[in-house]
């Protein structure tokens, strides 16, 4: 009796057999692509680094690329946000036990995805409505800071990963400031879906460049804003974006909420104690001197 090519069960058995070729197609290409995935998506994240930082593409590419110029300026440290400590070896402890395997901090430490994880796994910390000013609900445990160093090894600016909601998305950007953790060098953002031409200029050169040189805290509260009306020469002041209140708004919350206690502000207050102590440290020396 011959084959009955449109009977159900073949047709079933043919479905499931694509359905398996495809599932294995899918994960296969997933498997071997993740690499390069990594490696672009890190090579994306330092070049918006290098950038902030006042390098421009022609620099960048003058000084052999952005592997190559990232790493020899820049310093990577993953930091707790309670308390402002290095935290490379708990951090890394935590991610691989949320992975169950031995994780690369530098190529697959993705903060954002951190802060969605489950409390109990020691990599986020979900955020009480008051201190949630960005909209943000929970906040990862650990965070990279961006140190770019001299060539004497001294810092000259910290870049940090900074995001908070807009009208349409949650916007992801770096903020840049010198090491008097005061005056800001530059703010852009990596990934952001605000309206064209409205809170989409967030983008626009020419808004981030007002950015350069702003002072972030008064009496050590954060008071940098997106200001609607800003007046000229308002060091604390940026000037709205026309027709985006929404997401000028969100700018302002979120330097608020990254640049404050529940953000680097503990890390912050480490780095100046150290400062001090240094300083001391270096002028009594000096008063030995005969």
């Amino acid at each position: 009796m011959p084959l009955n090519k449109d009977s159900l069960p073949n047709t079933f058995l043919v479905a499931t057999v694509l359905c398996l070729l495809c599932a294995f197609v899918v994960s296969a290409a997933s498997v071997t692509l993740r690499p390069l995935q990594l490696a672009n998506a890190q090579k994306d994240r330092r070049s918006n680094i290098l950038q902030v930082s006042g390098f421009t593409p022609e620099e960048i590419e003058q000084d052999g690329g952005v592997k190559k110029v990232f790493e020899s300026r820049f310093e990577v440290r993953i930091v707790d946000l309670d308390t402002g400590n290095d935290a490379q070896a708990e951090c890394q402890a935590a991610m691989d036990k949320a992975k169950d395997r031995v994780v690369n901090l530098s190529e697959e430490y993705d903060q954002l995805w951190a802060s969605k994880t489950n409390p109990n796994k020691g990599l986020s910390e979900k955020l009480e409505k008051k201190a949630d000013v960005c909209g943000i609900k929970s906040r990862e445990k650990f965070s990279e800071v961006f140190i770019m160093n001299s060539e004497d090894g001294k810092p000259e600016l910290y870049v940090f990963p900074v995001r908070g909601n807009g009208l349409w998305s949650l916007m992801q950007g770096y903020l840049a400031v010198k090491p008097d953790f005061q005056t800001v060098v530059g703010l852009t953002f990596y990934q952001q879906a605000e309206t064209p031409g409205l809170g989409g200029e967030v983008q626009n050169p020419d808004w981030k460049a007002l950015w350069t040189d702003k002072k972030i805290y008064e009496d050590g509260v954060v008071k940098l804003a997106v200001i609607k009306g800003n007046k000229p020469g308002n060091d604390y002041g940026v000037d709205a974006l026309s027709g985006a209140t929404i997401t000028s708004n969100g700018v302002t919350n979120m330097i608020d909420f990254w640049m404050g206690d529940k953000g680097f502000g503990p890390y912050i207050k480490q780095m100046q104690n150290q400062d001090s102590s240094e300083a001391k440290t270096s002028l009594a020396g000096g008063n030995n001197v005969k």
